[in-house]
């Protein structure tokens, strides 16, 4: 064998036995998932630290737990196979509750879903309502955008069946037809108002206060996020869901939302 294969030989072993150690579970530590490239939810820096909603969700449920969080940072897409290979114990990375990954893994309780709402004019007589009813009766016959493909669009055209609905296929279309006065309204997410509305093209423009969440519609919405964990592992779901119920309980999921979202993104605990 020649000294550049043996070095590939040891390199590769070498490599293989530090992957090995990385998936190997730990004594007092819970291993989780997360993507750390997701602003404000998952963030890591270059030395591997990890900050936002989710790293407060999870540092949450270790200390009621009483064991060390270990961050595993990765892809998104790759998490979830990544669990099922132990390279950690759970995931913690804004997962979205679906019946698709439902299929594959378990869930905890669901804490938390990304508020939606309708933007219009600050001088758009919608501006002031107080309840879906209203801004339902309001938008009849109106012009009404919203992201085509997204869970907002199936609750839009459910709830809204009224309005004259404008469908786009980005954020920016519909943002962008909305400060040119085409729309008199649009519905989305919580972050995407709280950047439109942070520049000059949304300086006209207000949030109607009447938040829509998940558990509004979840046929329509979805079920919010959990945290996610192999399947059958019942005794590590309990224990889960019932840190996850106290810092709802708590305020310790509203305190963390409010931080890095400036809103409420609770889901109540029901357990």
């Amino acid at each position: 064998m020649s000294t550049i294969t043996k070095l590939r030989s040891v390199l590769a072993s070498g490599l293989f036995l530090a992957s090995a150690a990385a998936s190997q579970a730990e004594e007092g530590v819970l291993r989780i998932g997360t993507e750390g490239d997701a602003p404000l939810f998952s963030m890591a820096d270059a030395d591997g630290n990890v900050t936002g909603f989710d790293a407060d969700i999870a540092n949450g449920i270790c200390a009621e737990l009483k064991l060390k969080c270990k961050f595993v940072v990765q892809s998104f897409s790759t998490l979830v196979p990544s669990m099922d290979s132990d390279r950690f114990d759970v995931i913690i990375s804004g997962l979205g509750i679906t019946a698709e990954r439902q299929k594959k893994i378990d869930y905890s309780i669901p804490y938390a879903t990304t508020p939606l709402y309708f933007v219009v004019a600050k001088d758009s007589p919608i501006a002031g309502l107080k309840s879906l009813d209203e801004i339902v009766k309001a938008l009849d016959g109106k012009s009404l955008g919203v992201v085509t493909g997204t869970t907002y669009a199936r609750f839009i055209q459910k709830h809204v069946p009224g309005a004259d609905l404008k469908t786009y296929d980005a954020t920016t279309q519909q943002t962008a037809d909305l400060a040119a006065g085409r729309l008199d309204a649009a519905f989305g997410d919580n972050p995407t108002w709280a950047d439109f509305l942070a520049t000059p093209d949304g300086a006209g423009f207000t949030r109607v206060n009447v938040k829509i969440m998940a558990m509004d519609d979840p046929a329509s919405l979805g079920h919010g996020m959990g945290v996610g964990m192999r399947k059958g592992n019942a005794e590590l779901k309990a224990k889960l869901d019932a840190a996850l119920c106290k810092m709802v309980t708590e305020g310790k999921v509203k305190n963390a939302s409010l931080h890095w979202f400036k809103d409420d993104y609770t889901i109540p605990c029901t357990k």
